[in-house]
C-alpha cells in the first residue's frame, strides 16, 4: 500500500510541473521570436537608411568640413607624414557620428581617440608582451574550430564587437558593411568632383 502511494505522488508532482514549464518555454518562444523580429526590422531600416542619397550626401558634406579642419591643422603644425591615416581616421569618425551611436561599431569608433591617448602612458609597458601574445593567439587559432575561428576573425574586423554573441555580431557586420559602402560611394562622388575641378584650378592659377 506504501508503494502505491509513491507513483501518485510523482504523477501528481509532474501534472502540476508540466503545465507551468510549458508556460515558461512558451513565453521564452514569445520573447525570442519578438526580439528576432525587432532586430530584423532594425536591421532592415539601417541597411535602407545607408542606402538613400540623403544620408550620403549629409556624411559628404560632414567629411568635406572634418578634411578641411585636418588640412588647417596639418598646414598650422607643418606635418605631412601620416596624412592618409589621418584622412582614414576622419572619415571613420564621420562614419560614425552619422550613426548616432545606434550601434556598437560606431560608439567603439568614436571612443577609439579617447581610449588612443588614455593608453599612449602604457605603450612601454604592453610592448614587451607582443610575443607571448601572438604566440597564444596562434595556439588558440589551432585548436579553435574553422567557423569560430572566421566568427572571430569577423569580431576583430568590426569595431566593438570581439565579445558579442553570434546574432549580434552578424546584425553590427552587416550594418558595419552597408555603411562602408556608403563611405566608397561617397568618397567616389568626392574624388570624381576634385578631379573635374583640378584642371580649372591649374589653369587658373598663377
Amino acid at each position: 500500500m506504501v508503494d502505491s502511494l509513491f507513483p501518485s505522488i510523482e504523477n501528481t508532482g509532474d501534472d502540476d510541473a508540466s503545465p507551468e514549464s510549458s508556460r515558461k518555454k512558451r513565453r521564452i518562444s514569445e520573447t525570442s521570436k519578438e526580439a528576432e523580429t525587432e532586430a530584423r526590422r532594425t536591421n532592415e531600416e539601417s541597411l535602407k537608411r545607408w542606402r538613400t542619397n540623403r544620408v550620403q550626401q549629409i556624411y559628404s558634406c560632414k567629411l568635406v568640413e572634418a578634411l578641411r579642419r585636418v588640412r588647417q591643422r596639418s598646414n598650422d603644425a607643418g606635418k605631412v607624414s601620416g596624412a592618409a591615416r589621418e584622412i582614414r581616421e576622419t572619415a571613420d569618425r564621420v562614419l560614425a557620428a552619422s550613426a548616432r551611436g545606434t550601434t556598437r561599431w560606431s560608439r567603439a569608433i568614436i571612443a577609439t581617440r579617447v581610449r588612443a591617448r588614455l593608453k599612449k602612458h602604457r605603450k612601454a609597458k604592453s610592448t614587451g608582451n607582443i610575443k607571448s601574445r601572438k604566440a597564444t593567439t596562434e595556439t588558440k587559432r589551432i585548436k579553435l574550430p574553422a567557423v569560430e575561428r572566421k566568427l572571430k576573425i569577423l569580431g576583430r574586423l568590426v569595431p566593438g564587437c570581439r565579445k558579442v554573441s553570434v546574432p549580434n555580431l552578424l546584425d553590427e557586420a552587416t550594418d558595419y558593411i552597408a555603411a562602408l559602402e556608403m563611405q566608397v560611394r561617397a568618397m567616389e562622388a568626392l574624388a570624381e568632383i576634385l578631379a573635374t575641378a583640378a584642371p580649372r584650378t591649374t589653369l587658373t592659377g598663377p
